[in-house]
């Protein structure tokens, strides 16, 4: 069974508020929908998620009423971009359930605590592809919290009988700086003693590109197969998911 996460870089103009990028995701469904194996979609919210996020300081959990309307208006636009993915599948006759994490994840200071993984389990029995996206979840402890599309990548992994992840973002992979110079290759390989120079935070609301390499380095580290590539060029997704060679960063959990 393989987890496919779709970065919001990669469905997403991430500098330009509710912008998707339409053609890119018709083009990786339909890449998907080659694949006939059991796949869980994940998806990131890009810049229809991020850009309210941080503007009503979401990620710090509730302080005071100004929140709500922020937590509305980001739930809101997560489920346009889902929409518009979810329609890309039935346009090419894939199965698919739309699973919000919003209505199903517990968090308590910030940490997941509660999952049903089983329930992507079950839709996966008949025959149907779930896709789940980040989101704002209630936390018990803050009032709420964001809910990355890496956390639930990581909460699947350790839960379900999962073989192979891939991380589908703008770029080849995963690079010996961050943010990654022009001309440079990606690191074939990377493990959690790798050499890594990361000269800035990422405006990420769910966290800089370091968190979310260690959320990779933690699935590997269960035994799936990670890996990190460039899903703006065609056919890339679809070789990866065939098993062939392609220009990414393989992630270990060593």
């Amino acid at each position: 069974m393989l987890l496919i996460k779709l970065g919001g870089s990669a469905i997403t103009d991430k500098s330009k508020p509710l912008t998707s990028r339409v053609d890119d995701i018709k083009r990786l469904v339909k890449e998907i929908a080659g694949f006939q194996g059991k796949k869980i979609v994940v998806h990131g919210g890009g810049s229809f998620g991020h850009i309210k996020a941080a503007e009503y300081g979401l990620a710090e959990g509730y302080k005071d009423e100004s929140q709500k309307e922020g937590i509305c208006i980001v739930q809101r636009d997560m489920r346009v971009l889902n929409q518009i993915i979810v329609d890309a599948f039935y346009e090419v006759n894939v199965a698919v359930a739309s699973i919000p994490a919003g209505a199903i994840t517990m968090f308590d200071n910030g940490q997941m605590i509660k999952f049903p993984s089983d329930v992507f389990s079950h839709y996966l029995e008949l025959g149907i592809t779930p896709i789940t996206f980040g989101d704002v979840v209630v936390d018990i402890s803050r009032g709420i919290s964001i809910c990355s599309g890496d956390d639930i990548m990581l909460q699947l992994a350790k839960d379900l009988n999962v073989e192979k992840c891939i991380f589908v973002t703008a770029v080849d992979g995963i690079f010996s700086n961050y943010p990654a110079g022009g001309g440079e290759k990606p690191l074939p390989i990377v493990a959690r003693d790798s050499v890594i120079e990361f000269k800035s935070e990422d405006v990420d609301v769910t966290g800089s590109m370091k968190r979310k390499l260690d959320r990779m380095f933690d699935i590997a580290s269960l035994g799936s197969k990670v890996y990190v590539m460039n899903g703006l060029v065609p056919d890339r997704l679809s070789d990866a998911l065939k098993g062939n060679e392609i220009t990414c960063t393989e992630v270990s959990g060593d």
